[in-house]
């Protein structure tokens, strides 16, 4: 009977420092990527946002103003082998999210913006934020 397979603790220690670095390193980026494409939009009119990212899906009232929501929603990836497959069940289909607001004043003009989710960073990563950044317009006001 083969002897089983034991991990070093250098190696499970390796593992768990590559793991935070590549968390601490997705965090910075989504960050930054993200506060770059809120800053685009400052000052810019509300309509011009939703023109360029669609509809929002809800509209709240802030303290400040009103606040513009977009939720992208994408399905988590299972590394393989991950989940029961004796019983020939799937586990249930997970989903990340990644939800941006934009704050726009009584004027109509956005003030300022705000993200959270767990998908900001999957999608800065593939490219998907690049088109949230706000487009020159030839009618602009600011």
């Amino acid at each position: 009977m083969p002897a089983p397979s034991r991990r070093s603790p250098a190696r499970a220690g390796m593992i768990a420092a590559a793991a935070i670095a590549l968390t601490t390193a997705c965090a910075n980026l989504e960050a930054g990527t993200m506060q770059r494409i809120f800053d685009s939009w400052k000052g810019a009119p509300v309509e011009q946002a939703k023109a360029q990212w669609g509809p929002p899906q809800t509209v709240q009232a802030a303290p400040d103003g009103t606040a513009y929501v977009w939720t992208d929603e994408m399905p988590t990836a299972r590394p393989p082998g991950s989940g029961p497959r004796d019983a020939q069940l799937e586990p249930p289909p997970t989903v990340a999210y990644c939800q941006r607001k934009l704050i726009a004043g009584a004027d109509g003009k956005i003030s300022r913006g705000e993200w959270s989710g767990s998908a900001c960073c999957a999608q800065t990563l593939i490219g998907q934020c690049a088109g949230l950044a706000r487009k020159p317009s030839a009618t602009s006001n600011s």
